[in-house]
């Protein structure tokens, strides 16, 4: 049998290595001593700092540098390289949100929510200073670190608060998120105006970095670990799953590798895209076996899957959900103003985003209160996944000049995007018993990464080949037919840069006038309709691309169980002074 004693503090058993605590399901421990906790400031004060505040630093970290990437390219160049700006910190957040996850359930929360955020105030120091790209994708990498620990971040205020109000703690996330994300856009529009002056944007999250963990560390004391109390080293270790740890990094860190470089660096037949591509596959596979049959309670716990489907189809939709976000609301619809002419004034272009952030902010109000009064998450889902899908739709047939249009379709997907990242988590964090609450989260989030790598690699490949194989022929060609002389055309297509020359006719004629003396106006206006054309059509494609994801995310949404029998009333980490019946 194996060995066991009574820890004295906590009054909890403690079973060697071989045997982890027994966990009941997530129904059963949602009924257990649901007694309604009396919420005092102590309570609203860890949800606002952890999250609110400490999801507002995260996202306007990786919002900030991607809305810019096209400034940034234009003062340090390698545009093949700028899609590791974007993706170094997804990689870090997919690679290793589990990992952490799992650390904060077995060990301590507060330790891993205020030491990561001093290694993104190093990255940002170090991007803030970046005299290359390779500068800047390194301090990217540390700036990873701390977005990986959303995931604990985020479970701390659903611990603390009832279960009925899961989807209000998911919900400040949020619209702490989203208020994070439209600062960090206009703030980075107005740094940007200079040249250079993007550098003052890493100034200012370098600050918000030094004030989270201190917030953190003041305002968040969590009671004691009664599901993994003090431990041996080796039993905490085996706790935390070092294999499946293993196979996971090593697998996801070569696949969102390969995929990065195969989205603009290397062709998918060059060995750095292959070969981690074959090898990041064949670790997860073995992850997969290892989760499946090694062990019952590693980072992917049966217990999961044994309280319902709930569990994979929301993480699937997360996927979805991240592919959407990171490769092309975050990213290219800040571009296409650029590219295609709509606006090239970098504030002017971030003002433009507010119609979408101003109606996810006021959805997701909606959202909330919804799900809270009638303890209904998937008609909210299904209805906004669907929004988004007629958005997709609308896009996959984008017109050089629907400058305005691109606006009405930024509402659309602002209320469409309202509610999965808000409801989502609660179904995925309803599926775990506590004892996994942060490891569950963790993987959500994880898979959203993945998913967001999986998405800028596809559209950055399928709007980088386009461009490249179709823009210096139709420039071309369109030059020739509006007069410009056969030796003026490597000259023109040498200022153009594929789009990345100067960005506004005015410019572009004064530079052109210089290169290229008694070059006439409809020679300009030629070559700059039909470069509109190319980038055009590239997007269409990618968003195209997108439309069969997002039906099926609906899909999943619609096949989400019921969870209104567990919000109730218990709090699963009281912070409050609860009585010693709840301690028990």
């Amino acid at each position: 049998m194996a060995s066991q004693e009574i820890h004295k503090e906590t009054g909890v058993r403690i079973e060697d290595a071989n045997n982890p605590p027994r966990l009941k399901a997530p129904q059963v421990e949602a009924t257990e001593d649901a007694e309604p906790v009396p919420l005092s400031w102590r309570t609203w004060l860890v949800v606002f700092v952890a999250g609110f505040f400490a999801i507002f630093t995260q996202i306007f970290t990786s919002t900030a540098a991607p809305s810019v990437i096209a400034f940034i390219v234009q003062d340090l160049g390698h545009p093949g390289l700028s899609g590791w700006v974007i993706q170094a910190p997804l990689l870090m957040q997919a690679v290793l949100n589990p990992i952490i996850g799992r650390l904060s359930d077995v060990l301590d929360r507060k330790m891993l929510v205020t030491i990561p955020p001093l290694l993104a105030f190093a990255g940002s120091v170090i991007s803030a200073r970046a005299n290359d790209i390779n500068m800047l994708i390194a301090g990217s990498v540390l700036l990873g670190v701390t977005l990986a620990t959303i995931g604990v971040v985020q479970s701390i205020p659903a611990e603390v608060l009832p279960l009925k109000y899961r989807a209000i703690s998911n919900g400040i996330s949020f619209l702490g998120g989203a208020i994070g994300a439209a600062i960090a856009a206009l703030a980075a529009g107005a740094f940007s105006r200079e040249p250079g002056g993007w550098r003052n944007m890493f100034w200012l999250q370098a600050a918000l970095h030094v004030v989270s963990p201190i917030s953190l560390f003041v305002c968040y004391w969590p009671p004691k670990n009664r599901e993994y109390p003090i431990m041996k080293l080796n039993d905490a270790i085996r706790a935390c799953d070092p294999i499946g740890s293993i196979l996971y990094v090593g697998g996801a860190t070569l696949l969102l590798m390969a995929l990065n470089w195969s989205s603009g660096t290397y062709a998918w037949s060059d060995p750095h895209v292959a070969a981690p591509f074959g090898i990041g596959l064949g670790f997860l596979m073995l992850f997969g076996i290892y989760e499946w049959k090694g062990r019952s309670d590693g980072l992917c716990a049966h217990v999961f899957f044994q309280s319902g489907r709930n569990f994979s189809l929301s993480v699937f939709a997360m996927t979805v959900e991240g592919w959407m976000f990171y490769s092309a609301v975050n990213t290219i619809t800040v571009q296409m103003p650029f590219y295609l002419e709509w606006q090239t004034d970098s504030l002017l272009i971030f003002v433009r985003q507010l119609s979408y952030v101003f109606p996810t902010i006021l959805t997701s109000t909606f959202v909330i209160w919804y799900s809270t009064k009638f303890k209904d998450i998937k008609i909210p889902l299904v209805v906004c996944f669907c929004l988004f899908l007629v958005v997709t739709c609308t896009y996959a047939a984008t017109k050089p000049d629907w400058g305005n249009v691109q606006l009405g379709l930024n509402v659309l997907a602002g209320i469409g995007q309202a509610g999965p990242l808000t409801l989502l988590l609660v179904a995925t964090q309803f599926s775990a018993p506590h004892a996994y609450l942060s490891t569950a989260t963790g993987l959500a989030f994880s898979a959203r990464a993945v998913g967001g790598a999986f998405g800028s690699a596809v559209l950055y490949a399928i709007i980088n080949g386009h461009v490249s194989s179709q823009y210096n022929e139709t420039v071309r060609k369109a030059a020739l037919n509006a007069g410009l002389s056969p030796d003026g055309i490597p000259v023109l297509l040498g200022v153009l840069m594929e789009g990345n020359g100067p960005p506004t006719k005015q410019l572009l004629t004064a530079v052109l006038s210089k290169a290229l003396p008694g070059i006439q106006s409809p020679v300009i206006e030629a070559a700059q309709k039909a470069a509109h054309q190319v980038y055009a059509r590239a997007y269409q494609l990618a968003w195209a691309s997108i439309i069969p994801f997002v039906v099926i995310a609906i899909v999943c949404c619609g096949l989400l169980t019921d969870v209104r029998e567990m919000m109730t009333e218990k709090v699963e980490a009281p912070v409050e002074k609860v009585p010693s019946k709840l301690e028990e």
